[in-house]
C-alpha cells in the first residue's frame, strides 16, 4: 500500500509538517549535478521554498553517508580511476573532499540531525522486504525513519514508488 504522492513544482510546504530529504535530492541541489538536468532547478526551487516555510527538515547518518560516498565515487569515475582507495588517499581527492565538506556544512545548517530508528527497529520485516529482492537496504531504512518520525519524504528515487510514506517528487514514475 502506498501513501499520497505530491508534485514538487507546486507543493505548498507547511511549517507544521516534518520533511525528510533523500540523498538523491541533496545531490541534485548541492552536489555536482549536470547543469542541463531538468530536475536541478525543480528541486533547488523546492528547497528554497521549504527553507522559507520554516518547516522542520531531518537528516540522518544513512543519507549523509550516501551523499559523501556518491560524490566521492562520482569524482573517482570522472577521473577514470582504477583503485578507489588509492584515489581517496591521493592529492586529486582533496579538492573533491573539500567540496563535499562545504556542501555538507550548508546542508547541516538547514537540516536537523537525527538518529536512525535502527537500534529500536524490528529488523525482520525490513530484512523480509530486502530478501525478496529489488529493494535497496538504505531505502528501506529511510522509509522506516520517515514512518517513525511521521515525515513526508522528498525523493526522486523511483525505487520509492511503492513506499508506504507520503512522497513529494518531480519523478513522473512515482507520481503515476
Amino acid at each position: 500500500m502506498t501513501s499520497q504522492r505530491y508534485g514538487i513544482a507546486t507543493y505548498p510546504f507547511d511549517a507544521s509538517v516534518t520533511y525528510f530529504i533523500d540523498t538523491n535530492v541533496w545531490f541534485l541541489v548541492y552536489g555536482p549535478a549536470s547543469p542541463t538536468d531538468r530536475r536541478v532547478p525543480l528541486y533547488s526551487d523546492a528547497v528554497k521554498r521549504l527553507r522559507s516555510s520554516g518547516a522542520a527538515v531531518l537528516i540522518d547518518a544513512v543519507v549523509v553517508s550516501e551523499f559523501v560516498n556518491a560524490w566521492t565515487r562520482f569524482g573517482f569515475h570522472r577521473r577514470g580511476g582504477r583503485d578507489f582507495k588509492v584515489y581517496r588517499e591521493s592529492d586529486a581527492f582533496k579538492p573533491v573532499a573539500q567540496e563535499i565538506a562545504i556542501a555538507l556544512r550548508s546542508i547541516l545548517k538547514f537540516a536537523t540531525r537525527i538518529q536512525t530508528p535502527f537500534a529500536n527497529l524490528d529488523l525482520n520485516p525490513v530484512l523480509d522486504d530486502f530478501e525478496r529482492g529489488g529493494a535497496d537496504f538504505n531505502d528501506l531504512l529511510i522509509v522506516e525513519t520517515c514512518q517513525s518520525r511521521s515525515c513526508i519524504l522528498i525523493t526522486d528515487d523511483r525505487d520509492m514508488k511503492t513506499a508506504p510514506v507520503p512522497i513529494i517528487t518531480a519523478n513522473a514514475l512515482i507520481l503515476t
